[in-house]
C-alpha cells in the first residue's frame, strides 16, 4: 500500500495468561503489516514490572486451573457481579497505569488496542491522566463480555458477535461486530485434499483431532481410552499435546488404537482445516478458528469462567456440542463419523460461512488506520 507523510504506531496490548490474547495480538499484527505508513509495537502488561513476578504469577493461575478450578470460578464470578470486585480492578489498574508510564512514554503509540481486560483497564486510566487524546481499542477475545473489559475511556469495542451488543455497557463507547481475529494461517487459501495427502488420511478417513491448547489442559488419555474396543475403521485419532511432553509420552506408549500424537507443532493450522471434527475446550481463539474451519466442534467439559459463557454461546449459535465425559466425546464422534460423507462435507462448508469471521483482522486494523487518519485531517 502506498506511503504517507505520517508514520502511525499502533501499540497492542495483551497479557500472558492463556495464549490466546496474544494470538489475536499477533493476527493484528500480521493485518497492520500490510501498511508501509504502520508501525506496530506488540507488548505485555508483563513488560510493566520485573519478570519474576510474572512468573510466579503465571505458575499460580495454571496450578490453579489445573487443580483448583472451583477458585477461579469463584474469582470469576465475583468479579463479575454488579458490585463485586470493581474497586479492585480500578486500584489494580491504577497501580499498573503507573508503572506503564516509562513503557508507554518510549513507546509513544498513536493508538494501543488491548486484547486482554486488564491492559484495557490499564491504558483507559493512563489515557484519562496522561494523553486524553489517544485512540483506545479493545478487542474482546470471548463469545461472552466479563466485567472488567468494561472501562470508562475505551473509545470502540471488537466484539464476536453482534449477539453480544447488550453485553457493553460503556458510556460512549462505539461497539463494532467484527468476530474474534485469527492468523491468517487458519483462512489462507489452501487445497484440503493436498493437506490431507500430507498427512497420509485417506479420502475416506474420518479425523479427529484433539487438542488442549498450548498446555495440553485436556485428559486426552481417558478419552482415548473411551475408544479402545469403539472405534470404526475409517476413523482416525490425532492428537496434540502441545507443551505438555509428559502427556505426549504417554500417548505414544498407549497402543490400545491406532493413534497418531503431536507434540508443540506449527502444523495446527493445517491440522484443523484438514480434519472434520475437533475435541477441544471453549477459549475464545480456538473457537474462532475451529468455526472458520467448518469442523464439527465438540467441547469438552468447560472450565469455569469465560469458557462456561463461551459454551453456552456456541451451543446456541453456532453449532457447537457438549461433552462432559470421555464416553460422552466417543459417542458423538462416533455419531459424526456414521454421517454420509457428502452430508459431512456439507454441513462442514455451512459452518464455515455462517459462523467463520476470517477477516476480523482486516476489518479491526482498517478501522484504526482509518480514524487516525481521520484525526490527522482534523
Amino acid at each position: 500500500m502506498a506511503s504517507s507523510e505520517k508514520k502511525y504506531t499502533i501499540l497492542l496490548l495483551s497479557a500472558p495468561i492463556g495464549s490466546g490474547h496474544k494470538l489475536a495480538a499477533q493476527a493484528l499484527e500480521q493485518s497492520f503489516a500490510g501498511y508501509a505508513d504502520v508501525r506496530v509495537v506488540h507488548g505485555s502488561i508483563f513488560d510493566f514490572f520485573p519478570g519474576s513476578i510474572g512468573n510466579a504469577f503465571l505458575s499460580f493461575y495454571l496450578w490453579v486451573l489445573s487443580y483448583c478450578p472451583w477458585l477461579y470460578e469463584l474469582a470469576y464470578k465475583w468479579g463479575n457481579s454488579q458490585s463485586g470486585s470493581l474497586w479492585l480492578r480500578n486500584w489494580l489498574n491504577g497501580v499498573l497505569a503507573r508503572l506503564a508510564q516509562d513503557f508507554i512514554e518510549r513507546t509513544n503509540p498513536d493508538a494501543v488496542i488491548a486484547t486482554h481486560a486488564t491492559p484495557a483497564g490499564v491504558m483507559a486510566i493512563y489515557k484519562k491522566k496522561f494523553k486524553p487524546g489517544m485512540l483506545l481499542a479493545a478487542v474482546v477475545t470471548d463469545y461472552t463480555v466479563h466485567k472488567w473489559w468494561l472501562c470508562e475511556g475505551v473509545d470502540i469495542y471488537f466484539s464476536a458477535s453482534a449477539k453480544l451488543r447488550s453485553q457493553f455497557d460503556v458510556e460512549g463507547a462505539q461497539v463494532l461486530s467484527t468476530g474474534i481475529p485469527v492468523r491468517r494461517q487458519f483462512y489462507s487459501a489452501y487445497d484440503r485434499q493436498a493437506l490431507r495427502t500430507k498427512f497420509a488420511w485417506g479420502e475416506t478417513d474420518v479425523v479427529c483431532l484433539l487438542m488442549g491448547g498450548g498446555e495440553g489442559l485436556l485428559p486426552m488419555e481417558s478419552i482415548v481410552k473411551a475408544f479402545h474396543g469403539q472405534l470404526p475403521l475409517h476413523l482416525k485419532i490425532i492428537a496434540v499435546t502441545g507443551h505438555n511432553e509428559s502427556l505426549q509420552q504417554r500417548l505414544e506408549d498407549f497402543h490400545e488404537i491406532p493413534l497418531k500424537v503431536y507434540g508443540f507443532t506449527d502444523d495446527v493450522p493445517e491440522l484443523l482445516l484438514a480434519a472434520d471434527v475437533v475435541v477441544t475446550k471453549a477459549g475464545g481463539l480456538t473457537a474462532a478458528e475451529t468455526l472458520i474451519a467448518g469442523c464439527g466442534y465438540i467441547i469438552y467439559k468447560p472450565l469455569p469462567g469465560q469458557e462456561t459463557g463461551n459454551t453456552v454461546f456456541l451451543e446456541e449459535h453456532c453449532a457447537a456440542q457438549v461433552a462432559h465425559s470421555p464416553q460422552e466425546v466417543q459417542a458423538l464422534v462416533c455419531e459424526y463419523a456414521a454421517a454420509d460423507a457428502d452430508v459431512r462435507a456439507e454441513a462442514r462448508k455451512r459452518r464455515s460461512l455462517a459462523y467463520g469471521k476470517p477477516e476480523a483482522a482486516a476489518e479491526i486494523s482498517n478501522y484504526i488506520l482509518r480514524n487516525l487518519k481521520k484525526e490527522v485531517k482534523t
